[in-house]
């Protein structure tokens, strides 16, 4: 019996790793899909706390280079002033990476509150990533220029 109850501990402790690595909770394993998730992720906090320069820094030197102006972009993605939108759940739907392993997309849903308006709303957003030299960086022209997150 204690053999038995030892095997599904540790049956039960293995799923549980699995599932942490999987979901990019586990720094330095898992790919990635869990690299992306875990950046993605990253990236919506930034959001959620309002830290606009630091969620610019997901794009690249070279974005950050030709448009200087993405803290405001940033800022201005939920459409709605960001004094009046609480951030309160991030969710990561799914990670997707193209054949060449080199472009990935990544579905996230928020669950947003607006404040002056008493509304919650879950907003989804495609956020799209690219695999440059020195690693994952949002795709500006994807993520903020042509989609809107829906108000």
């Amino acid at each position: 019996m204690k053999k038995l109850l030892a095997i599904l501990v540790l049956l039960a402790a293995g799923g549980g790793f699995g599932v942490a690595v999987m979901n990019g909770y586990v720094p330095g394993l898992g790919g990635p899909k869990a690299e992306l998730t875990a950046k993605s992720r990253r990236f919506m906090e930034c959001l959620k706390f309002k830290e606009f320069k630091e969620a610019a820094a997901f794009h690249s030197a070279q974005d950050l280079k030709e448009r200087p102006d993405i803290p405001k972009m940033l800022e201005d993605f939920f459409l709605i002033p960001p004094e009046n939108l609480d951030v309160r759940e991030v969710r990561v739907d799914y990670v997707e990476l193209d054949s060449t392993g080199k472009r990935a997309k990544v579905k996230v849903t928020s669950t947003v509150e607006i404040l002056n308006q008493k509304v919650t709303k879950d907003p989804e957003a495609m956020l799209y990533w690219r695999l440059d030299g020195d690693g994952w960086h949002l795709d500006l022209r994807t993520t903020l220029e042509r989609g809107k997150v829906p108000g």
